[in-house]
Formats: structure tokens, sequence, C-alpha cells
């Protein structure tokens, strides 16, 4: 195990560490984040589930670099992820080798990348509720005088953890009450009923459970918010799709393994397995079939709404179903243990050749090197009424090296202010002499500052192709163009939606 966890480490160290800039799109809203509070005492953008941040200033503080800081806490943080699956699997199982398999399955996916370089908060928060799972099964197995100082150390976490990521409190909900299900439905007395007959009322619930999302957005009785509105969906979608960018090969697994690991547990029910193992494993089972591959779900990752966020949990998931349902083959028929070991083999092989996300790739992070090296060069250009729009990400990069007000979208409030527009990749020819270049970018491109009140003139004289790659290149941009001024999305200094 050890060696697996210094493979990985190592592994996350030559990749964040490949540049010297802050990695993620949103490496610099954590930046922004661990800087105000170590400097100011509290959040720049003010959040109810801070703990993560506060360990990371509290890091900064040792290391005297908060960009160093928060490379050091998200590598940290998924080698102890790493290191409580093997716990956890090791007391569901009492087999190490099962708890080692399952920590190289979380270690090596490249999805991992993900949650160490975009969400830090959300892979804080799947730590502590791990570790807290942990220390609830120890409790449980512990002798009455150490019992309840086990289960202190659980609730600890739990807090911990819901107060790392809003993410937190459906996760730990979802899966507290999954887990109920299974163990009633487990402890149940044996009948004399038929397969189909006893395996009913489970099969009714799950089917109620997953459709849950199509009756609320078909009903007409409630106005649904609009948040939720864009992630469920009235009629069906195959969740498959080898088209996104994210855990191809890791939701066609869960496709074949979750449903799997349910039907043979409940098969052979009468297999003696340790305790809370059905219980546990079977509920991330069915985790990974109501959400992760529920077809009247948004599985949509690049929105990164909410299933779309939780959609990056697939890998941890099979971390926990794939050991599970080596321990029930094992004991059911030995010689497919083999099968599913080589097809292990497979899959972490496959996961491992994914490709990286845009907050991790060279290119990204080159443009935003110079980026960072450039754009003090503009500071002359504001004054104290100026606004930046940028792009996602960008806009914490200009508020953290100009300290003067950035976003994504124009607010109400823009209307008073002098509105800039930073855009990338514009094709040289098209600007005028009053638009100011930040730098140039590969391809012969240019990224530049653009007034708002030169900004219509100047993409209406632009030819067809050339406000197409415009617009592609600059999707808050494409945004505003669709939006009507006079009425422009809400936000507002000091508010970032930590879901999206």
């Amino acid at each position: 195990m050890l060696v697996v966890v210094i493979f990985g480490v190592v592994r996350d160290v030559s990749m964040l560490f490949s540049y010297p800039v802050a990695v993620g799109t949103d490496g610099y809203y954590y930046v922004l984040q661990v800087r105000e509070l170590h400097n100011h005492g509290h959040l720049y953008y003010p959040t109810g589930t801070p703990f993560v941040f506060y360990l990371l200033t509290g890091l900064s503080v040792l290391t005297g670099d908060s960009i160093l800081a928060i490379k050091l806490g998200s590598i940290a943080f998924h080698a102890l992820l790493g290191i409580g699956i093997y716990a956890l699997l090791t007391a569901l199982t009492h087999n190490r080798w099962l708890g080692v398999l399952g920590c190289a399955l979380a270690a090596l996916s490249a999805m991992h990348f993900y949650m160490i370089a975009e969400f830090i908060k959300n892979l804080g928060a799947i730590t502590f509720l791990i570790w807290s799972a942990w220390a609830a099964i120890r409790a449980s197995e512990s002798e009455s005088r150490r019992r309840v100082q086990w289960y202190l150390l659980s609730a600890t976490l739990f807090v911990a953890a819901l107060l790392s990521h809003k993410s937190a409190w459906a996760v730990a909900f979802a899966l507290t009450l999954l887990s109920l299900l299974l163990y009633r439905f487990e402890s149940r007395e044996r009948s004399s009923r038929t397969t189909l007959r006893r395996y009913a009322p489970l099969i009714l619930v799950v089917i109620f459970l997953a459709i849950i999302p199509a009756l609320v957005a078909q009903q007409t009785l409630v106005e649904i918010p609009a948040w939720i509105g864009k992630e469920i969906l009235g009629k069906p979608e195959w969740p498959l799709s080898f088209t996104t960018p994210v855990g191809k090969v890791e939701r066609l697994v869960l496709l074949i393994v979750a449903p799997l690991f349910l039907v043979l547990t409940e098969r052979y029910r009468e297999l003696v397995a340790p305790r809370h193992f059905k219980s546990i494993v079977g509920a991330v089972g069915l985790w990974s079939l109501l959400v992760t591959l529920n077809p009247f779900l948004n599985h949509d990752v690049k929105q990164l709404g909410v299933v779309g966020r939780l959609d990056h949990l697939m890998y941890i998931q099979l971390a926990v179903l794939v050991p599970g349902l080596i321990w029930v083959v094992q004991r059911t028929n030995r010689r497919a243990t083999f099968v599913v070991l080589a097809l292990t083999l497979v899959i972490t092989t496959a996961s491992l050749s994914a490709s990286l996300p845009k907050g991790l790739q060279p290119r990204y992070l080159f443009n935003r090197t110079q980026m960072i090296a450039h754009l003090p060069a503009l500071r002359a250009e504001f004054d104290a009424n100026s606004q930046v729009i940028a792009a996602h990400g960008d806009e914490f990069i200009v508020t953290w090296l100009l300290g003067m007000d950035a976003r994504q979208s124009m607010s109400p409030s823009s209307q008073s202010k002098s509105i800039y527009w930073l855009l990338h990749y514009v094709e040289p020819s098209t600007l005028t002499p009053s638009i100011s270049v930040v730098m140039e970018q590969e391809g012969d491109w240019c990224m530049v500052l653009v007034r708002h009140g030169e900004l219509s003139q100047w993409i209406n004289a632009m030819s067809e192709p050339e406000k197409y790659h415009l617009l592609a290149q600059n999707p808050h941009l494409k945004k505003y163009l669709q939006t009507p001024v006079q009425s422009p999305p809400q936000a507002s200094k000091g508010v970032y939606d930590e879901n999206f």
C-alpha cells in the first residue's frame, strides 16, 4: 500500500509542479481565498463551507507561499483519500490486498487529476467522509469502553466533511439512506416466497428513486428553481457517451460492475460477509445506478452542474466496487476471479491513458504563465471604477494580480463602471488602434483588452468566420451577445458559486 501511495504522490508532484503557477481553471480562486483569509481573516468569496480553506491557509503560513500550499494540500488530501479507501476496504472485507487494489485504482485513475487540480474542496469533503465511515465501522466493532471514542472521531470527521463542501451533504445523506435501505432489506427474514416476490420491494424502491427526477421535471404544480431544471430531464437520455471528456472508461465499467455486484450479493444472500460489507459497498453500487448512471439526470460535465460535479467521483466509486465484486466472486466462482482481475488491469491501463483536465494541460498552463507575466503592464489602463469581464478562471487572475473587480459576466452595477473585455485568440488583422494587446498567443493569435463601448462596432466589422472564431474561443463574450444588455445575468462582487 505504501508503494502505491508514494507512486501516486510522486506522479502528482511531477504534474502539479510542472509550471510555477496555480493549476486548474479555478486555481486562482483558491489562491484569492487563501491570501484573503491569511491577510485579512476572512474569505474574498464568502462560503458556508470554509474548512478546507482554513486548512490550506494554515499550510500557507508554514510554507510562506499560498500556491505551494494549495498544491501540497491537494496532493496530501488525495494521498489520505487513497489510504482511507485502503482502510475502509480492509475493514469491510478483512483482506488487505483488496484494500491495496482499491487504493491503486484511486491513485492511478487519470480522473483523480480533476480532483487535485479543479475540485480541492470536494476532494477534502470526500476524504473526510471516507475516514468517518471507517471510524464508524471501528466503533461498531470495538468494545464498549472504546466505542465512544471511535464514534466521537467519526462524528468529528463527518462534521469536517459537511464544512468542506456542499456536495458532502447530498453524498452523506444519500449513502446513509441507501445503506439503511440495504441493511433493512438484507436483515429481513427468509421466507418461502418466490425470488421475484422477495426482490420486488427493493426493485420497486430503486425504480421509484430513479424516476423521481423525471416526475419533478414533468410536474406543473410547483415551479422548480432554474438550477434544478438544468440538472433533471423529463425524457431519458443514455448516460454513456464517448464524446464526454470525463470518465468514459469509468462510466462504462460502472455500468457493468454496479448492477453485477448488487445481483450477486442478492443471489448469494447466504454468503457470510463481514459486518456492513453488503450495505456499504451496496450503497455505493446503488448510488452509481441512481445518480451516476441515471438517464433522467443531466450528465453534461462541461456545464459543471451538481450532477456533473458528482460524476467526477466515478473513479472513487469503482475503487470501492471493484474490490467488493472480487470479494464476492472469490467466494462464488474462483475461476472467474482471474477474469475479473485481468479486466481490472485493462481498466486501470485504459484509465491511465485518459486525457488531462483543461487546467492541467501544458498549453493552458503556458498561456496562464504568460498572462501573469504580461497583464501587469496594462495596469495604467484601469482606474478605481474599472471592471474586467473575463473567461472563467481568468477573472480570478485579474483580481489576484491587479486587485480590481473582475467577473465572468456583467451585472446591474456594471452600468456605472468602465468595462473592459479580456479576450483570447483574437485575429491580429481585426485589431483597431484603441485595442490593447496583452500578449501574443501561439498560432499568430493574441490576447487583447477591449473597451465595452467599442465592442459591438468592432465585432460587427468582422467577417463571419472571424466572428465565429472569436466567439468560439471566448464563451463569456458569446453568452453576453446572446443576453440583452438591459438585463444582464445577476452577479456581485464577493459571490462565486462553487457548484458551477
